[in-house]
């Protein structure tokens, strides 16, 4: 990584973590109880591809424990954010090239494997991320329908921004 790539990272941390805590966060008892986007681990999934683990789950540890801060959910979105990064390198292998990826593809975003490779591989890793923020805000199965409705249109909800973001600021490193 250089010094523009991570000056990028740095801007892409702040800004995801100020809109989903100053306006994300604030929309979700306003608009609707089934109204929650979860835009943060986008700051995971840009990361750099050959990052390797244990610092995807550091960085995601702190992205969500930044987020919980302006937030009363007590670690639930640093959980999340560290399963997230745990589950990265899983949830887009099935999405990688033959041969894997490469440093070319310094991250996964659109410009680098296209569109219908990057909402797939988006979909499944944000679809992950928000089932395990549920499953833990909530920690009871009796409450398993609430937790699958929730993160149905949770999930929903959140890929249409994600397609959004992506389109907006084109990130390419």
């Amino acid at each position: 990584m250089n010094g523009s790539s991570i000056t990028s990272h740095i801007l892409r941390f702040i800004g995801l973590v100020a809109l989903q805590s100053l306006l994300l966060n604030q929309m979700t008892g306003t608009v609707g109880v089934y109204f929650n986007v979860l835009l943060y681990p986008l700051f995971i999934l840009f990361l750099p591809l050959q990052l390797p683990t244990p610092y995807l789950v550091l960085l995601g540890f702190a992205v969500g424990i930044i987020v919980d801060a302006f937030v009363p959910s007590w670690g639930v979105h640093a959980s999340a954010g560290a399963f997230s990064g745990f589950i990265r390198g899983f949830s887009l292998m099935p999405f990688a090239p033959k041969g894997g990826f490469s440093a070319k593809d310094p991250i996964f975003a659109p410009a680098h494997v296209g569109w219908q490779t990057f909402i797939q591989g988006s979909a499944l890793f944000m679809g992950l991320h928000i089932l395990w923020y549920f499953t833990f805000s909530y920690f009871a199965p009796v409450f398993g329908w609430e937790i699958l409705k929730k993160t149905g249109a949770a999930w929903a909800f959140t890929m249409l921004f994600v397609a959004l973001y992506a389109a907006m600021f084109n990130p390419k490193k």
